[in-house]
């Protein structure tokens, strides 16, 4: 007999299937970037500009951690550090030429994967969807 799905077994399911499906598409860009330096630069891509301290919120990982993370990616020129007029002690991460480029493609790609993945869901199931999850994310945000 089948037990009824729990909400961390579908989540879990529907996260695990997706990366299976959208890497390989994601390798075709010829860029080989780990799962949290894509999320590093859509960080940057979605606000413009961003600090060391914001991704490693974001991320959840110690400033150390992002930093080699951070470091690659400007290695790779695909990010660049400039002053933070704000604040003379920290860098603006902003995104080069080739950061841009690259996170064009991405964008295409994951639009293109978008619309396979919610083929035949309507726009009020979506909508659905969407508050859910939002809902799920910041109660997970708030476990102690």
């Amino acid at each position: 007999m089948k037990n009824k799905q729990s909400v961390h077994e579908a989540v879990f399911q529907l996260s695990y299937d997706l990366g299976l499906q959208i890497a390989p598409k994601l390798e075709n860009l010829n860029v080989k970037l780990a799962p949290q330096q894509l999320r590093a630069m859509r960080q940057i891509w979605v606000d413009g500009e961003s600090t060391l301290i914001d991704i490693a919120k974001t991320l959840k990982r110690d400033k150390a951690q992002i930093k080699r993370l951070l470091d690659e990616l400007c290695s790779l020129k695909m990010i660049e550090r400039i002053p933070n007029p704000n604040d003379g002690r920290s860098k603006l991460l902003i995104l080069t030429n080739n950061g841009r480029e690259f996170f064009e493609k991405v964008e295409k790609v994951e639009a293109e994967f978008s619309k396979q993945l919610t083929k035949g869901i309507e726009k009020e199931q979506l909508d659905t969807f969407f508050l859910v999850s939002s809902c799920l994310i910041e109660n997970l945000r708030n476990i102690d």
